[in-house]
C-alpha cells in the first residue's frame, strides 16, 4: 500500500474555510521517497489550487494513519 500526502489548505482571505485533501503517492513505499515524490505532488497541487494557502502537509504511511511523519511546520 503506498504513501498519501495529506494537505490542508485554507482559503486565502478566509482563513476559516479549510480542507482537507489526501492526495495518493502511488509508486512511494518509504519515507524518505514520500518526502522526495511528496514534494513534486505538492508543487502540482499547489500550481492547481490558486487561491489556497497551506496550513499542513503530511506523509502518512499504509495504512494512512495519522501518524506525523512530516509537517511543513517542520
Amino acid at each position: 500500500m503506498p504513501y498519501v500526502l495529506l494537505v490542508v489548505a485554507c482559503l486565502t482571505g478566509h482563513p476559516a474555510e479549510c480542507r482537507r485533501q489526501e492526495l495518493p503517492l502511488p509508486q512511494i513505499t518509504n519515507a524518505t521517497a514520500c518526502h522526495l515524490g511528496g514534494a513534486v505532488r505538492l508543487r502540482d497541487w499547489i500550481a492547481e489550487n490558486s487561491g489556497w494557502r497551506l496550513t499542513d502537509v503530511r506523509c502518512l504511511p499504509p495504512p494512512h494513519t495519522n501518524a506525523r511523519i512530516a509537517t511543513a511546520g517542520n
